[in-house]
């Protein structure tokens, strides 16, 4: 009895090889192993005692299917082992990725801080600086302020400077009448010069009203502070322990103020009066009856010149 043979192109895929880091899809249509089968025709009923050959064809088609199936396992072992390396690979580096951009973002929050500490210093220093300069501008107004107070000072002492300059050249040309009048007739006979005053220093002693009767019969009177800015007697004077009487007397109020005698004021002879005298430069109070000696004075003889400078001489 005549048999079919049936023929059947098999064709395996290809594991892919294990450094492939992709897994292949399944195989298409065209790649069947079963693609140039024809339809097998009935089978014959096999003779007793003897396999059919279709039958062996059937376990090489199983043991071809089977090394497809070991074949597909072992590509989608070799795989999942690809996938998982490159998902270990990518899970460090991703962790290594983490780490870089964990200290970028430390060094960008230090390098913050420290701006946010530079901006705070320099408002501190912007602060400072303009307290400084308010307190400069106010310390400017002052300065400017007492710079205008003493421009006024100063124009007053120039005044004042320029007046003294003027009585200086005023008193150049008196210094020789000056001179002479301490060796001539500008001065009584037996009289001093002193702070342009002629003075007469009496040898006797007398009563007050005396002194002052004296010295009005030369045409003169009791010595007076005037214009002297301070009571101020001759060295010579001073220097003695006589007391002269001069041209002042006392107030019989409890003040006690000394009233000189060319002032309006004065008080008749009696014996409670208290009249001035001079003693080692003071003016003290004595009972104007008592005798001391005493001091007269009068302006001396000088010329119109002479004269001007003589309130200026005064005052040395």
């Amino acid at each position: 009895m005549a048999q079919s043979v049936v023929y059947a192109d098999l064709k395996f895929a290809m594991a892919p090889p294990l450094t492939s880091p992709t897994c292949h899809a399944a195989p298409d249509e065209d790649d069947s192993p079963y693609e140039n089968m024809p339809p097998a025709p009935v089978p014959v009923a096999p003779s007793p005692g003897r396999r059919p050959r279709h039958w062996r064809v059937a376990v090489r088609l199983l043991a071809a299917s089977l090394l497809l199936l070991v074949a597909t396992v072992v590509a989608l072992g070799t795989c999942y082992w690809q996938v998982t390396h490159s998902l270990q690979d990518a899970s460090r580096e991703h962790a290594a990725e983490r780490g870089r951009l964990s200290q970028e973002v430390r060094a960008r929050e230090q390098s913050l801080e420290q701006m946010r500490l530079e901006l705070a210093w320099a408002m501190a220093e912007l602060q400072r600086a303009w307290r400084e300069g308010n307190s400069s501008r106010q310390e400017l107004g002052n300065l400017n302020v007492k710079l205008g107070h003493t421009r006024q000072e100063l124009a007053v002492l120039q005044e004042e400077m320029q007046e003294v300059q003027g009585e200086l050249r005023a008193s150049k040309s008196t210094v020789s009448s000056l001179r002479a009048c301490v060796n001539t007739d500008c001065c009584p006979s037996g009289w001093v010069l002193y702070r342009g005053k002629c003075l007469f220093i009496s040898m006797s002693r007398k009563t007050w009203w005396e002194s002052r009767h004296d010295c009005r019969m030369k045409s003169a009177q009791l010595l007076v502070q005037g214009n002297w800015p301070t009571w101020t007697l001759p060295q010579f004077l001073v220097m003695s322990d006589e007391a002269y009487w001069i041209g002042a007397q006392f107030s019989s109020d409890s003040k006690r103020t000394v009233v000189w005698q060319d002032s309006k004021q004065f008080y008749p002879p009696n014996h409670s009066t208290e009249c001035g005298m001079s003693a080692d430069g003071n003016i003290e109070s004595s009972k104007c009856v008592r005798k001391y000696q005493w001091i007269c004075e009068q302006p001396p003889m000088l010329s119109s010149p002479s004269k001007t400078s003589l309130s200026f001489l005064d005052k040395d």
